[in-house]
This record gives C-alpha cells, sequence and structure tokens, in this order.
C-alpha cells in the first residue's frame, strides 16, 4: 500500500537566506509539514496495529499467509490437562495436547474438539494421552455435530473406547478435520515409555 504522505508541497528553500521573506510562506510551509506530520502518525498507528511484531505474540486472524517459508517454528503445547467424562478440548489452545485421563470403570473419558480451525482449512492435532493411575481407562474422541471416522485395523472407537491398558505409557492420536468438526479424522499412532 502507497503512503499518502504528501512531502513535495514542503518548500525546503523557504525561508530565502539573507532576504526579507513573506510570513505567509512560512504559515503555509509549517501547515503543509503538519499536515504530512498527521498523515504519517495516522500511518505508523495503522502499521503498529496490524504488522507482525517480533517481540509478541501475533494474531493473524485467520487470514492466509502465502509463500511462506518456516524454519525452526514449533507447535504451541499448552500444560497437560486432567479430563474425566466429557471434556472440550479447545483446538485454538494448540496443537499438542496432553490429556491425563480420571474416569475409570464404566465411565468413558470422552474427549469433544471445539473452535477447529475456520472455513476451507484443515485442522490438525495431536493427543498425547494417559493414564492417571494404573487403573482401567477407556478414551473416545467424540463430536457433537458430526462423525469421528477411525481407521479400523488401527482404532476402533466403537463400545467402551480405546482401553489404555499400559497406565505407564503415553498413548499418542493424531486427529484432523477438513471441515470445522463435521468429520473428524482419528488415527491411533501407538503407546510410548
Amino acid at each position: 500500500m502507497a503512503s499518502n504522505i504528501n512531502f513535495s508541497n514542503i518548500d525546503e528553500n523557504y525561508p530565502v537566506a539573507g532576504q526579507d521573506n513573506d510570513s505567509q510562506g512560512f504559515r503555509d510551509n509549517f501547515q503543509n509539514i503538519k499536515t504530512a506530520l498527521n498523515t504519517a502518525s495516522t500511518e505508523i498507528t495503522s502499521l503498529q496495529g496490524d504488522t507482525p511484531s517480533l517481540t509478541a505474540d501475533n494474531d493473524f486472524n485467520d487470514n492466509t499467509v502465502k509463500k511462506a517459508v518456516l524454519e525452526d517454528t514449533a507447535w504451541s503445547a499448552p500444560s497437560a490437562e486432567t479430563i474425566s467424562t466429557e471434556t472440550n478440548v479447545d483446538y485454538t489452545a494448540g496443537h499438542y495436547r496432553r490429556l491425563i485421563l480420571t474416569a475409570e470403570k464404566n465411565d468413558v473419558n470422552n474427549v469433544v474438539v471445539t473452535n477447529w480451525a475456520p472455513a476451507e482449512t484443515a485442522g490438525h492435532m495431536i493427543l498425547e494421552v494417559r493414564s492417571n493411575n494404573s487403573n482401567q481407562k477407556f478414551f473416545k474422541v467424540t463430536s457433537s455435530s458430526g462423525d469421528v471416522l477411525t481407521d479400523s485395523t488401527n482404532l476402533d472407537f466403537s463400545g467402551s473406547g480405546f482401553d489404555l491398558t499400559d497406565s505407564d505409557a503415553k498413548y499418542i492420536f493424531e486427529v484432523w478435520s477438513p471441515d470445522q468438526g463435521a468429520n473428524i479424522f482419528v488415527y491411533y499412532k501407538g503407546a510410548f515409555k
């Protein structure tokens, strides 16, 4: 975007040394300088509100960043969350989530992912799931408004859900949706100690 600062009407040769100069010329020059500074102030204030910062978090308000080369970047990974029965997990809080299951016996630890990525984008996250003790736990990703699809050879959420039989393991699930949660795909990656 081009700047609207007009500096061409500022006469850098006024006043002329060694002669009597009309006071109107001073007033005109000062007014032109003031107008240019006011325009500069407005444009700089706009830039400060819209330009990415190197020293603070940036919110691109779901706008597209194109032709970017990313290097030395990371996923946000908030602290572990304790969940029981049914818990909402906010997609906007980070792409790597640590979940500690507490519901036991006949209860299933259901996770409902909310606030998916905006329309016409694919949201993707990793869930690290573990138990809070050595008792048996069951885990499911559920949806309040769509379908949860799984790789049936690797994962089956029918019945009680996924059985976390090894209480010392961290179970890793890959979860994504191309349509704001209308279809959620879940893939079990494995258990790690």
